[in-house]
């Protein structure tokens, strides 16, 4: 080619250049351009795809979640239905709150301004809440006429099914939202990503223009770091808040009182770990449960019923339970129960909060026996003196009986001497009986107590332990009142009230007077808060004429450890205990500070119809014609129990060797109907018998009886088995044998 040619070519080629360099330029910067506005609106997309998942559409779940809540079985449609079965008005409140939350989240959820399908299905959902709101009222008008529970819910039916249907549409359709949100959300993300390969593809060819392209690089990088610092900054906050979160959670579960989180429902929902470790469940076994898993059996249905009731109002209640554990054994917790509210003032939840008191409710009862034996050591010499007379009468009437017998002319002096020995003996009996029972360290139980009886039963122990010089008075103006408690625990407040006057009283003489009798129902003196059952108040009022307590001290003496007695005399537990067991029962204990000379206590406890001891007593006839196998290492004891099972009409076979029992046992097992043996004998015990003759035949009824009782020496294995405290009566040892052999 000619010089000139190519020339002209070169310079053709460098006019070419500048323009294809420009061209090329241009393109970059489009492509750059358009990368960058896609990206920045893949990032708006990303928030504001973002924004209307978190923010638009929690708020409609939690309405949906509401909605199910209140409408669902667990709330109106249940309550109704109770109402028309049940005719108790407490629904009927109940009825009417929930269907005004109800209807203020249909509007609450109507003012968001949601789409046609949701209008729709919350119109659907507000016609039957509507319609059951109507309804209440016909309930009422049907409980007040007396119709059946058939007859009103024909009246009240509502068909709910185009409700819940509805409900569920409304369900489906904010899950789909939300689904279509997420999906743009990730949809936005996944093209940014696409756009930002792209880019770093253009990056290198922009390497040779690395002046321009850094420019615009630049600006590319800023706005992409502005979006993920934004990002950044939404999830660090989201970060901070969930660490708040888990730092409540460790919080709560590492807190030394029990937590306890239930649903409207009763359904627990949470429990801490304290909770567990106290009760012994784990969280998968009373989640979802009710919380009367934890009931005992000690706590009245009215305090359930008071709980509701306050709950209901939004009311916090407090109080003590002694609920049950997994393993059945008791614990004590102070607990608080209040309703949690939301920022509307709804309830939607229920939570409990408690204190465990078992061990301070051990040492209050070990407080208590070391009390009790004080008071054991104060009865002890009177009650030697007392108890030798009877042994007196016992030992002057037998001789009296050996000396007569020999002349029949004397019979009738005879009888006379062995009523005698009987009454003597019946007395002892009780003495020993008083005391075992009173110095028992088991706690005891509440039963139905008549307290003119138990108040003369108290008071003939505690005249013995009375010097001669004061006197004690018993007035009643009722007879046929009762009160629940344990009579042990009644026995102690009466004898710490009247050795207390006694002391009080010294050696100048006096007088210690008790009255019973019954408040008006109207009386301001009275109870302010009875149990169900109760028909008002009953007062015991404990009086003497000594020297009385200082005013200065009025407001100390139920403290505990507080006396006035010198150093070695008495605990200054008395009255503190007196006080914690009249309290325990629903009864109230003050001092009466009105009085000019002497002291004055006054008891109030909740009254009860006394229950009738004759009815109690009817029995059926104790006598019976089975063979009975007894065994008693005593010989004199054992000649006495088979002359009075004999007489009974059974047929007796008597060993004071445990050992040739059971070997007369199983040479014919099947000959005898029943074993009646003697818990501690030499060689072998009344509990090893049992369980040996068991092995040969498990069928065998039994009955242990014994002078006492030590639960270390009766098996659990023995159960069935009677066991009977001697000494025993005929009747006594009559009823004892016939239960043993029906199975009573």
């Amino acid at each position: 080619m000619p010089q000139d040619q190519k020339s002209v070519s070169r310079n053709r080629y460098l006019k070419v250049l500048p323009a294809v360099g420009a061209t090329a330029l241009l393109m970059i910067l489009a492509v750059m351009l358009v990368l960058s506005l896609e990206t920045r609106t893949r990032f708006g997309d990303m928030k504001a795809g973002w924004d209307e998942y978190s923010q638009a559409a929690d708020p409609r779940g939690i309405w949906i979640s509401e909605i199910r809540g209140y409408f669902g079985y667990g709330g109106l449609i249940h309550n109704f239905k109770n109402y028309v079965l049940r005719h108790d008005h407490h629904y009927a409140e109940e009825l009417t709150g929930q269907t005004e939350r109800l209807l203020a989240v249909i509007d609450a959820y109507l003012a968001s301004g949601p789409d046609a399908i949701e209008v729709d299905a919350l119109g659907r959902v507000r016609a039957v809440v509507e319609e059951y709101s109507q309804n209440i009222e016909l309930i009422t008008a049907g409980i007040e006429q007396d119709k059946s529970a058939e007859e009103i819910d024909a009246d009240v039916r509502v068909d709910d099914t185009d409700a819940l249907a509805a409900l569920q549409t409304l369900e489906s359709h904010w899950s789909f939202q939300r689904r279509q949100n997420l999906a743009q959300i990730v949809s936005a993300v996944t093209e940014g990503e696409n756009l930002v390969r792209s880019l770093a593809g253009v990056m290198a060819v922009l390497t040779v223009l690395v002046g321009i392209i850094g420019v615009l690089f630049y600006v590319l990088v800023v706005n992409a770091l502005r979006s993920n610092a934004a990002q950044i900054r939404e999830f660090e906050a989201r970060k901070v808040a969930q660490l708040a979160e888990r730092r409540l959670a460790w919080a709560v579960q590492q807190s030394p009182t029990s937590i306890l989180i239930t649903g409207t429902d009763g359904k627990i929902e949470f429990a801490n770990n304290k909770l567990l470790e106290l009760t012994g469940y784990t969280a998968d076994e009373i989640v979802g449960k009710s919380p009367n898993i934890f009931k005992s059996g000690h706590t009245p249905a009215v305090i359930y019923r008071d709980i509701w009731k306050r709950l209901a109002k939004g009311e916090p209640w407090h109080g003590v339970f002694k609920n049950l554990r997994k393993d059945g054994s008791h614990y004590w917790a102070e607990t608080s129960i209040l309703p949690l509210l939301d920022d509307e003032g709804h309830i939607t939840n229920y939570i409990g909060i408690g204190e465990d008191l078992t061990e301070k409710r051990h040492v209050d009862q070990q407080i208590a026996q070391v009390q009790k034996m004080e008071a054991v050591g104060i009865l002890a010499g009177s009650v030697a003196h007392d108890f030798n007379n009877v042994l007196m009468t016992i030992i002057g009437n037998t001789e009296l009986i050996r000396l007569e017998a020999e002349d029949l002319e004397s019979a009738g002096d005879i009888e006379t001497s062995v009523n005698h020995i009987e009454l003597a003996s019946r007395r002892a009996r009780a003495l020993i009986q008083q005391l075992l029972t009173f110095a028992r360290q088991q706690p005891g139980q509440s039963q139905r107590l008549n307290l003119n009886d138990a108040i003369n039963e108290a008071l003939e122990l505690i005249r013995v332990s009375t010097p001669p010089t004061i006197s004690i008075d018993y007035r009643t103006d009722v007879t046929d009142v009762a009160t629940d408690m344990d009579p042990t625990a009644f026995f102690q407040i009466v004898m710490n009230l009247c050795h207390n006057a006694v002391e009080a009283i010294a050696d100048s003489g006096g007088t210690i007077s008790l009255r019973l009798s019954a408040l008006d129902p109207g009386d301001a003196a009275g109870l302010a808060k009875l149990p169900e059952g109760a028909r008002g108040t009953v007062q015991l009022e404990v009086s003497d004429n000594g020297p009385g307590i200082p005013g200065a001290l009025h407001g100390k003496v139920f403290e505990p450890f507080f006396s006035t007695k010198p150093v070695g005399k008495g605990t200054g537990l008395g009255l503190a205990i007196v006080r914690n067991w009249v309290e325990e029962v629903g009864g109230a204990v003050r001092l009466d500070e009105t009085v000019q000379k002497g002291t004055c206590f006054h008891l109030l406890f909740p009254m009860f119809d006394a229950v009738d001891s004759a009815a109690q007593n009817e029995e059926k006839a104790q006598t019976g014609d089975e063979h009975i196998l007894l065994v008693d290492d005593e010989e004199n004891l054992l000649y006495a129990v088979r002359r009075m099972l004999a007489r009974l009409g059974y047929r007796v076979e008597a060993y004071s060797d445990p050992s040739r029992a059971l070997n007369a046992f199983r040479a014919a097992p099947d000959s005898y109907d029943g074993l009646v043996t003697d818990l501690m004998m030499p060689g072998m015990t009344g509990t090893e018998l049992i369980l040996a003759v068991r092995r040969t035949r498990q069928d065998l009824p039994a009955m242990l009886f014994s002078s006492y009782f030590d639960e270390a020496h009766v098996s659990d294995q023995l159960e069935p088995v009677t066991k009977l405290s001697k000494p025993v009566d005929l009747a006594g040892l009559a009823r004892a044998v016939r239960d043993t052999l029906d199975g009573a």
